[in-house]
């Protein structure tokens, strides 16, 4: 089969005769459909390779969907045949098959396509990572990438009374009035403060990934307000509070890791039942930019690096907003 594998920092290299992967018992194999580039792992294994130990150790390449082609003996849930998404499997989704454990596997509901489906792999994140919304709850999510805006719709879904949105880009933050937004903020640099949105926010969710926007959500929320830390910290991994003010707000915290397989499980079920009802519910045409054959995996990576939060804090970035007009972009195998 064909696949792309990072093989150094700024390298990939096409194999036109990798092996099918192997699967275990409690594994499922699938044929992929598409696998979107994840604009904060696959960037940062792509651009921070050898110089970060953790940027070899994740999978490049990791939301999937697809079409069941085995399972392995112990898997009940889906069957081949199966239309399918996939949060975080074994092997690469940029090839013609993966591996993916089972509890890691959604089932895709028919009128969803591909290139859309793979964006689902960022719904189970939001689902778990929204889990403190309460209905009636002030939001504010600081940034509207791709899973900022997944998790503006299901903060939606969970009853928020008012959701306030910031982000660098303008055309960003019209998709986010078009899935539900109340209110935008343009923010004029990446260490500039939302200061249109207010404060005394129930929750604040941090959807960038940097220090300067995860400290900023310590000064949206009201006291004993919620953080939700929702971006990956994969470039900045140290980040320092001023933990007078966290004590003196009575501050609570989360992070949208789940970790531990029931978290999984039960945040995939969720993301199950509204995929099977999205219509209406979920816009994930709002959120897909583009869709490139498999062979042009790099022309993806190049455009999605033009993005500020590739570069850690304090250092001089050659961009200060995100690639213009840019989401997700999907890798289709099946794709010329």
């Amino acid at each position: 089969m064909r696949r792309i594998e990072l093989v150094g920092r700024h390298r990939i290299r096409l194999d036109g005769d990798a092996p099918v992967p192997h699967i275990g018992p409690g594994d499922v194999l699938v044929r992929v459909g598409a696998c979107t580039v994840c604009n904060r792992s696959d960037l940062a294994y792509y651009h921070y390779y050898g110089l970060r130990d953790h940027c070899a150790t994740g999978c490049f390449g990791h939301e999937v969907a697809g079409t069941v082609e085995a399972v392995g003996e112990r898997v009940t849930r889906v069957e081949p045949g199966r239309r399918v998404f996939v949060r975080t499997p074994l092997t690469s989704g940029f090839a013609e098959y993966a591996a993916a454990r089972e509890v890691s596997v959604g089932v895709l509901p028919d009128d969803v396509p591909f290139e859309q489906g793979a964006i689902l792999q960022l719904l189970p994140l939001a689902v778990h990572a929204t889990r403190g919304v309460r209905l009636g709850d002030r939001v504010a999510i600081l940034g509207q990438g791709p899973v900022g805006l997944m998790a503006l719709q299901v903060a939606r879904l969970r009853g928020a009374a008012e959701i306030a949105v910031a982000d660098l880009d303008p055309w960003r933050l019209e998709r986010s009035t078009l899935l539900g937004a109340d209110r935008t903020s343009l923010v004029k640099s990446p260490q500039a403060v939302p200061e249109e949105l207010g404060t005394e926010f129930d929750v604040a969710i941090e959807a960038v990934g940097t220090p300067h926007t995860a400290n900023a959500c310590v000064d949206l929320v009201r006291q004993n307000g919620l953080v939700v830390f929702l971006g990956t910290h994969h470039i900045d991994t140290h980040v320092t509070f001023d933990m007078v003010k966290w004590e003196k707000k009575g501050l609570r915290v989360h992070s949208s890791a789940e970790p531990t397989d029931t978290a999984r499980a039960e945040a995939m079920r969720v993301a199950e039942r509204l995929a099977a009802t999205f219509t209406g519910r979920l816009r994930l045409d709002a959120i897909l930019t583009a869709v490139y054959p498999l062979e042009r995996l790099q022309d993806a990576l190049d455009r999605l690096s033009e993005s500020p939060t590739l570069h850690p804090a304090g250092s001089t970035a050659p961009f200060q907003t995100p690639p213009p007009e840019t989401l997700k972009i999907a890798i289709s195998p099946d794709r010329e």
